[in-house]
């Protein structure tokens, strides 16, 4: 049976991942209004205090206004974003803080500042988590049907094919495959940024910075705790993606793949080296000879299969009652091919 050409395969491999990450735009953009939202609230505490005095204050008034203990407003604030905050570990962080005797006492202003700016570093990151896993899910499983239709399309015969089982979907995102898990660099990533704001608010307002100075600085960070956000989900996309594409070949029996870099100025060393090269999907590593091999890659693959894998496609393609090839037009779209082969099977 005829299968369609090379630039067929190329093409769909590379159209595949640029629909991937069109729609983690759609988790970045929830990512960045999480960020913003965080920024405007921790600007409004700072400009209460900013607004107590008639102009910029100085060092000394500084220290001993921060220094003046308060009611704690944090329970309050905790008891607020307790049920809106989706991640059990937060949620747990969260109760942690209302159940806490120092939280039912007074502190210092400083001490409610660094409180209330962590508490939104967690925020940030229920939004981050929640928004990238439930856009990981959406990859994996889009990007496992998405190849088995380009297959079936390609070589225009309907196999049967199983859906993607729930445990292979979980151990794909639950694979630390760089070392640290997603979950465990948002967290990191997330706390980091907290400390670094509360760094420069306390170190701004002891040395007398003023308030357009202190904003910039908050926006700054604000900016590069976003830009790590933006990159994270990135790499993580390539990695789901290529993951799911891989079960899609294991199920379709296809035993090999080509890596395929995607060649321009912003393109690295290392995929260049692994460019057009054929490996073994049963030896498929992300980061060794899978993509991501690093951060921001926009690599993929293609399934690399000759007659033998075609004559098991076209085995498991005959009607066992009429003993006929089912076949798949090569006009189909991807959303009827859907309806008919994964929704109505």
């Amino acid at each position: 049976m005829k299968t369609r050409s090379s630039t067929y395969w190329d093409r769909r491999a590379q159209q595949r991942m640029a629909e991937y990450h069109r729609d983690a735009n759609t988790t970045i953009r929830t990512v960045t209004r999480g960020y913003q939202m965080a920024q405007e609230d921790i600007q409004s505490e700072i400009d209460k205090i900013f607004k107590t005095f008639s102009k910029d204050m100085d060092p000394k008034r500084a220290r001993r206004f921060l220094n003046q203990k308060i009611p704690n407003p944090l329970l309050k604030l905790a008891k607020k974003w307790y049920p809106r905050v989706k991640n059990d570990q937060i949620k747990r962080w969260l109760l942690a803080r209302m159940n806490a005797p120092a939280y039912r006492a007074r502190i210092s202003r400083l001490q409610a500042l660094k409180e209330h700016i962590a508490l939104q570093g967690k925020v940030i990151a229920d939004v981050e988590l929640t928004a990238s896993r439930s856009g990981y899910l959406k990859t994996i499983r889009k990007s496992y049907y998405r190849s088995i239709f380009d297959l079936q399309r390609g070589i225009g015969i309907g196999f049967n094919f199983a859906r993607i089982p729930v445990g292979d979907i979980e151990a794909i995102l639950l694979n630390p495959w760089s070392g640290t898990h997603f979950s465990r660099r948002v967290w990191s990533n997330t706390e980091y940024l907290a400390d670094q704001v509360s760094d420069v608010v306390t170190s701004g307002f002891m040395s007398g910075l003023s308030s357009a100075k202190m904003a910039q600085k908050l926006a700054d960070i604000m900016q590069t705790g976003l830009f790590a956000a933006s990159r994270l989900i990135r790499t993580e996309t390539t990695y789901m993606s290529n993951a799911g594409e891989m079960a899609a070949y294991r199920e379709a029996g296809v035993d090999q793949y080509q890596f395929m870099a995607t060649l321009d100025s912003r393109t690295s060393e290392q995929c260049r080296k692994h460019d057009l090269k054929v490996y073994n999907v049963s030896e498929a590593k992300p980061g060794v000879n899978l993509p991501p091999l690093h951060a921001w890659c926009r690599s993929t693959t293609r399934g690399w299969f000759g007659e033998e894998a075609i004559a098991g496609m076209q085995r498991r393609a005959r009607d066992p009652q009429t003993g006929k090839t089912m076949l798949v037009p090569a006009n189909v779209n991807y959303e009827d091919w859907y309806k008919r082969y994964v929704l109505a099977a």
